[in-house]
């Protein structure tokens, strides 16, 4: 599991809303029993804060400001990366912590 991977969404009852999952927690820490996620909702979002990628030909947004904590052993399998988009994700978390 690496960091950026997209993961269909834990939370069963969360799906219809925020189908996937993103995984922010780095890589590099080994494998930890929980990790970061951020939900990946349908539609647009708040520009600055979540992030707009495609999947599947579908508009969706990766809401960082929905962080939450999952045990890794609830992702599954991997859909897909979402690596290319590091650089935006790591803006909207700058600044939902800085503020800039």
């Amino acid at each position: 599991m690496r960091q950026f991977d997209l993961f269909e969404n834990p939370a069963s009852q969360m799906r219809s809303a925020a189908p996937y999952v993103v995984v922010l927690s780095s890589h590099l820490l080994g494998d930890l029993p929980q990790i970061v996620v951020a939900p990946v909702r349908r539609g647009d979002g708040i520009p600055g804060l979540e992030v707009p990628v495609t999947i599947d030909g579908e508009l969706m947004t990766i809401q960082v400001p929905g962080l939450s904590a999952v045990r890794s052993a609830a992702l599954r399998q991997r859909i897909a990366s979402l690596a290319a988009h590091e650089d935006a994700i790591r803006r909207a978390l700058d600044r939902l912590f800085t503020g800039f």
